[in-house]
C-alpha cells in the first residue's frame, strides 16, 4: 500500500469507488422507466400532452442522476447533498403531474422514488417513502376498482425497498469496520514509534547523566579529561536528536493547514513575501490534504534553497493548487529527488501534477484534480 492509500485508509478509498462509478448501479435500473414510456404512448394523448409526459420523464431521469451523482451519502466529498431532500420533492411532484396525464401507471415510477430515498435520505425518511409507497400502490388502485392490477408493482417494490435497504446497511457496515481497522492500526504504530522513543532516549539520557556527573567532578582535578566526557556529551545529544528526527518524523503533521501555516512562517522569515489566495477549505477536499501538505512542503523548500526569489504566490482555486514565485525559475535543470517525489505522491492522490514557467517569472508548481 502506498503512503497516500496508508494514510486515507481503506474505508476512505471504498467510498472513492462508489463516487466514481456508484452511481452508475442506480442509472441501470432507469431501464425500467420504458414501462412508463409504453403507458404513456398508449394513452391517447394529443401531442401537446405527449410531448409535456415525454418532457417531465426526462426531468425526472436528470433529477434522479444528478442526485445519486453529487449528493449520495455514502460518498464524504458529496458535493451537493443538500439537493437530496429538493429533488425527492422535485420527483414527487413528476410523479403527480403524470398521474393526471396516464392515470395510476404513474405508480410505474414510485419504485425509483424507493430507491431515491433508501440512498439519499436518512432512514427514518426511507421507511416512511418505503412503506407509504407500497401503501398506496394497494390503495389507490383498490379505490379505483382496480384491487390486483398494481399488485405487481407493489412486489417490486417491496424487493427495491428491502435490497437497497439491506445494501446501504451492509456498505455502511463494511465502512465502519474499514475505519477500525485503519484506526487500530494507527494507534499500533503510535505504541510502536513510542516504544522506539522511549528506547532511544532512555539509555541516551541515561549515559548523558552519568558522563555529565563524570564530567563536573573532573572539571578541577582533571580539566582535559572533563573536556573529553563533555564533547562525548554532545556528541551523544546530536545523535539521539537525529534518532528521534527519523523515528518520529511520520508522526509531525503534514496536514495542508499545518504546512500553510509553516511555508508562510519559513519564508516570511526569509524575507520573502507570501500571498496567499483562495480558501483551501472550501476547495481541497479531505482525502487530497495530506498529499497537497507534501507538495506544498516540498515547493516551499524548493523556493527557500534554489529559486532566490523575494515573492512567492500560493494559489486555490475549484480542483486546483497553484504555487508559484518570482525567482530564477527552472533553467536547464532535470527534475530532482523533490519533483519526482511530488509527482508520484499526486499521481497515487488521484491527482496531476504540472511544473513550468510562472507568470512571476520563476517556477510554477500546480497540482489539480
Amino acid at each position: 500500500m502506498t503512503r497516500q492509500a496508508a494514510a486515507r485508509g481503506p474505508a476512505e478509498a471504498s467510498t472513492d469507488r462508489w463516487a466514481q462509478r456508484g452511481w452508475l448501479l442506480s442509472a441501470i435500473w432507469l431501464v425500467f422507466l420504458g414501462y412508463t414510456i409504453v403507458a404513456l404512448v398508449q394513452a391517447g394523448l394529443g401531442p401537446g400532452r405527449l410531448a409535456l409526459g415525454y418532457l417531465l420523464i426526462g426531468l425526472f431521469v436528470g433529477v434522479y442522476l444528478f442526485a445519486f451523482i453529487g449528493g449520495n451519502r455514502l460518498d464524504p466529498d458529496a458535493r451537493w447533498p443538500r439537493f437530496n431532500a429538493l429533488g425527492f420533492v422535485i420527483l414527487a411532484a413528476i410523479i403527480l403531474a403524470m398521474g393526471a396525464l396516464i392515470g395510476l401507471d404513474a405508480l410505474f415510477m414510485t419504485p425509483f422514488l424507493i430507491g431515491y430515498a433508501c440512498f439519499l435520505l436518512p432512514r427514518p425518511a426511507a421507511w416512511a417513502v418505503g412503506v407509504g409507497c407500497i401503501g398506496l400502490t394497494f390503495a389507490l388502485p383498490a379505490l379505483a376498482g382496480d384491487v390486483w392490477g398494481y399488485v405487481f408493482i407493489a412486489a417490486i417494490q417491496l424487493g427495491i425497498f428491502v435490497l437497497n435497504m439491506v445494501t446501504f446497511a451492509l456498505i455502511q457496515a463494511g465502512n465502519r469496520s474499514e475505519r477500525m481497522q485503519a484506526d487500530l492500526a494507527v494507534v499500533s504504530e503510535r505504541e510502536r514509534l513510542a516504544r522506539d522513543v522511549h528506547d532511544i532516549l532512555g539509555h541516551t539520557l541515561t549515559v548523558v547523566a552519568v558522563k555529565a556527573e563524570l564530567a563536573e567532578r573532573l572539571i578541577d582535578a582533571d580539566p582535559e579529561r572533563s573536556r573529553t566526557e563533555i564533547a562525548d556529551i554532545r556528541a551523544l545529544v546530536r545523535g539521539a536528536l537525529a534518532d528521534v528526527r527519523a523515528t518520529v518524523g511520520g508522526l509531525r503533521g503534514n496536514g495542508l493547514s499545518t504546512q500553510l501555516e509553516a511555508i508562510r512562517l519559513t519564508l516570511g522569515g526569509a524575507g520573502l513575501a507570501v500571498e496567499v489566495e483562495g480558501d483551501h477549505a472550501g476547495h481541497v477536499p479531505d482525502r487530497l490534504r495530506d498529499p497537497l501538505g507534501w507538495l506544498l512542503r516540498e515547493a516551499g523548500t524548493n523556493v527557500l534553497r534554489h529559486a532566490r526569489a523575494s515573492r512567492c504566490r500560493i494559489r486555490f482555486a475549484s480542483g486546483s493548487l497553484v504555487i508559484e514565485d518570482d525567482g530564477v525559475g527552472l533553467g536547464s535543470s532535470t527534475a530532482g529527488n523533490g519533483m519526482c517525489g511530488m509527482s508520484e505522491r499526486m499521481a497515487e492522490a488521484g491527482a496531476t501534477f504540472h511544473v513550468g514557467a510562472a507568470a512571476l517569472g520563476g517556477t510554477r508548481v500546480e497540482a489539480s484534480w
